[in-house]
């Protein structure tokens, strides 16, 4: 066992039941700083954002991001994230076994998805049935679920003997966290223009304890139309834009700025409709991403490891998840692949198969590399 995976396993029944903000305010540091100290801490984050809205998680997820550098080294997707599954929906590989070359994931469903699903239910013959809203119905020997995991409950009819009490617990369990984002298009990067008092660019990257919260500058070169994300907000913060229409967002916004940027007209650069997204308000999200509270390390194990099902009992095996809520790294892409991974190697198992020789797959080696149990 490498030598970080047993600190860590070492720290999970120590801090497991710890908050973030139980752990710093008991930290010597913190302790001494007083709370004045903390309280800055909470509104100014490290660099990307203020982390008092982090506060009631638990700990082990914010070791979690340092530790694995999760925070760091971002790349910008020109035309944004959604390009990520769209390029793995239309991708072709190569030197495809039982496909002709040319064969994506596109062309196997004749250019378009399937519609929204509304029911999975075990079928008479044992497959698993699928329903699409509209009442189309095919069944399949296995099914892999990568909704967000509130859905199986609150949008998707899924016949509860699928999964074990123990899995419904850790769905219903799981926290997820609010956020609030609003965008608007500006003429130009007006914020590098240099303020003759100061010397300085008039307007900044802004953290503050104030509405806004978080405010970010993006730009593609200087005589091109800019973006400023005017608000990004988590939680409470994110709740108080909730019931407001994105004209009215920006109007608070934009005040809020007034009181620090006193000389800065940012209104008179906007062009174009704002863009405001609230994820909690989403059907289908229902919440930007899942954040663990103290006590929640068994119910993301169970989670996680649900895609070796050889202890299960045949009613509840070939229904596999998968998703960035299901891995360990909410949020990131990097769970979402690596939960799908795993889903596939379930399936493959689930239907006779097994990983090639001298190269074990994630069910193979769970055993010896995955999360430990802590009951």
């Amino acid at each position: 066992m490498r030598p970080t995976r047993l600190v860590w396993n070492a720290l999970l029944p120590e801090l497991d039941e710890q908050t973030f903000y139980g752990f710093i305010a008991a930290s010597k540091s913190f302790k001494e700083a007083g709370f004045a100290h903390r309280e800055a801490f909470g509104q100014v984050g490290f660099g990307t954002g203020g982390w008092d809205t982090d506060f009631p998680n638990s700990i082990l997820e914010i070791l979690r991001v340092v530790y694995t550098d999760a925070d760091d080294q971002h790349r910008s997707i020109a035309g944004g994230a959604q390009r990520l599954p769209e390029a793995l929906w239309n991708h072709a590989p190569s030197g495809l076994k039982y496909w002709p070359e040319g064969t994506s994931l596109a062309s196997l469903h004749s250019g378009s998805p399937r519609g929204a699903v509304d029911n999975i239910r075990r079928a008479e013959n044992g497959d698993l049935l699928v329903r699409e809203n509209w009442g189309r119905e095919a069944t399949y020997q296995a099914v892999v679920t990568t909704c967000q995991s509130w859905l199986l409950s609150t949008r998707i009819h899924t016949e509860e003997a699928l999964f074990p009490a123990e899995l419904w617990t850790a769905i219903e369990r799981s926290h997820y966290m609010q956020s609030s984002k609003t965008f608007v298009m500006v003429d130009r990067p007006f914020w590098k223009d240099i303020d003759p008092e100061t010397g300085r660019e008039v307007l900044s990257m802004t953290l503050t304890d104030r509405l806004n919260r978080a405010t970010y500058l993006l730009d593609d070169g200087p005589d091109k139309p800019a973006v400023i994300l005017l608000s990004y907000t988590w939680n409470d913060d994110a709740l108080k834009w909730l019931a407001l229409s994105a004209e009215e967002r920006v109007k608070l916004m934009l005040h809020s700025l007034q009181q620090i940027y006193p000389g800065v007209d940012i209104a008179s650069h906007i062009v174009g409709q704002p863009i405001t997204v609230s994820w909690e308000a989403d059907p289908n999200f229902m919440g930007a991403f899942k954040a663990n509270l103290p006590g929640h390390y068994r119910y993301q194990q169970r989670l996680f490891t649900h895609f070796k099902q050889e202890q299960l009992p045949e009613s509840q095996r070939g229904i596999f998840l998968a998703g960035d809520d299901v891995s360990f790294t909410a949020g990131w892409a990097e769970g979402a692949v690596t939960t799908g991974l795993n889903a596939v190697w379930g399936v493959v198992n689930h239907l006779g198969g097994s990983s090639a020789a001298g190269n074990p797959g994630p069910g193979d080696l769970l055993d010896e590399l995955g999360p430990i149990s802590l009951d």
